[in-house]
């Protein structure tokens, strides 16, 4: 078995999606409306029988940007709620925008951490519309089921595509673009780590 790649931990933002995210405000100052804002999501949809809300929910990003969830929650802690909500629907929206791109790094990295594509729930190998419909369905999920193991297949998701994209680096032949990948295999992985400690955290109750 190929060895897994080590990295650094760095920023947890994938950085094709980090540089359309405006600045944030101080946290001290958004940190009760990142949390209100948070539940009040979290609880509305759960208790809604309305699947226009849960569509309405899934598709919030792709309606409004990530803007103006990145001035509630982008700096709130990973283990908080609004923190895992925000690691979770950025990795959506790459899923979604960069479907072809995700799939490629995902099956290099499963290779690598074979025990993760069960928690993941990919088909092997993920065609562009199943790898869709997943990250679709794990959003879904944090929303209307088990937002701990929703959070728990997201990190799963980040962590293998964050090993193929290592193994994608190794195969570069300038320094410019296995630097680029490797940037971006470290944040990937710092995301699917963060997103699993959230998920530990709601399954104890200690998602604040």
């Amino acid at each position: 078995m190929t060895p897994a790649p080590s990295f650094r931990r760095p920023a947890s933002l994938f950085p094709s999606t980090a540089e359309t995210i405006p600045g944030a405000p101080d946290p001290a100052q958004t940190a009760d409306l990142a949390h209100d804002s948070a539940e009040a999501l979290l609880h509305g949809v759960f208790h809604s029988s309305d699947q226009e809300v849960v569509q309405r929910i899934l598709t919030l990003v792709e309606r409004e940007g990530l803007g103006d969830l990145a001035t509630l929650w982008s700096s709130a802690p990973a283990t908080s709620l609004p923190g895992a909500l925000w690691r979770l629907y950025v990795l959506h929206t790459w899923v979604q925008r960069q479907t072809e791109e995700v799939a490629l790094r995902y099956r290099e990295g499963s290779r690598t951490v074979p025990g993760l594509r069960y928690l993941a729930g990919f088909e092997e190998p993920p065609s562009l519309e199943q790898t869709r419909r997943t990250m679709d369905q794990i959003l879904r999920g944090a929303f209307t089921g088990d937002l701990s193991i929703a959070l728990a297949r997201a990190g799963a998701v980040a962590v293998i595509t964050a090993h193929g994209t290592a193994h994608l680096a190794d195969a570069e032949t300038t320094e410019a673009a296995q630097h680029a990948l490797t940037v971006q295999a470290e944040r990937l992985l710092s995301t699917g780590e963060e997103l699993a400690a959230a998920g530990r955290a709601a399954r104890e109750g200690r998602l604040d």
